[in-house]
């Protein structure tokens, strides 16, 4: 997930980003003009300045129960290394490893899943669509909480959606039963610009979709899977590769999948 840009409302894993060093410098040099005008996003980035002591006593239980011990090893060495400085060992960052451990806490599926190997190939709208998942698995409650969701912010979002991967959307058709909209916002893999419309459901707590320019050119009807322990919703209509994520049960993504599909086709 390095290669994804991070754009106001910055969320706690875009403040570890920066803290980490892994901040795109373009993206970086945005987050820190916001940081000297925002006292409230300053307060939460020297709340995440987690000392060396602190992140290993709340690693212990997991790294006690992790299924390898080189990951073990490999931990203690990242945090033997000042956070602003650290060098990527083998790939994997502190960043990287905080974000797996608070998947861990959220949905159970360990530390064990970052060791093994890839069981396949994965296609460009399949791999997207793993990443997006991944990336929803660590959302709680608390991501959302401050996300800035006043129609000034949501309609900047959608004028940046319109911009980045033309396609255009109000308000009105993003109104959800049960969920109120929080934050629209565009993320990049490697070359492929995804928007991000996010909402924080009654029941079942933050759900997104996610919107990316694809090759399919066809209408597909709605597709059914669960990836990182979250159940998504798939379609592919206008050039588009149309990817709902959430915690709620399938039947419930599906009707809201049905109601976002309707209103922008």
């Amino acid at each position: 997930m390095k290669s994804i840009r991070f754009t106001a409302p910055y969320s706690d894993e875009a403040i570890v980003a920066w803290l980490d060093g892994e901040m795109e410098a373009s993206d970086a040099r945005r987050f820190e003009a916001a940081l000297a005008e925002d006292r409230h996003l300053a307060a939460r980035a020297d709340a995440l300045r987690l000392n060396q002591q602190e992140i290993a006593s709340a690693f212990a239980p997991l790294l006690n129960e992790a299924p390898q011990s080189r990951m073990e090893a490999q931990l203690a060495t990242l945090l033997a290394r000042p956070a602003a400085t650290e060098a990527k060992a083998n790939g994997v960052s502190r960043r990287a490893l905080i974000a797996a451990s608070l998947s861990f806490l959220m949905i159970g599926s360990g530390l064990g899943y970052l060791a093994r190997p890839a069981t396949k190939t994965l296609g460009e709208s399949e791999k997207i669509r793993d990443l997006e998942a991944q990336y929803m698995s660590l959302y709680s409650a608390e991501t959302l909480l401050d996300a800035d969701s006043s129609p000034t912010a949501l309609q900047r979002g959608l004028a940046r959606t319109a911009q980045d991967i033309g396609l255009r959307a109000n308000e009105q058709q993003l109104e959800l039963h049960g969920a109120e909209l929080k934050m629209v916002r565009i993320l990049r893999y490697d070359t492929t610009s995804i928007a991000q419309i996010a909402w924080m459901h009654a029941d079942y707590g933050p759900m997104a979709l996610c919107i990316s320019p694809d090759s399919q050119p066809a209408r597909t009807e709605l597709n059914h899977e669960q990836r990182h322990q979250m159940n998504l919703v798939w379609w592919h209509s206008g050039g588009y590769q149309f990817v709902l994520i959430g915690r709620n049960p399938t039947s419930q993504l599906k009707q809201n999948a049905l109601t976002l599909q309707a209103a922008l086709s």
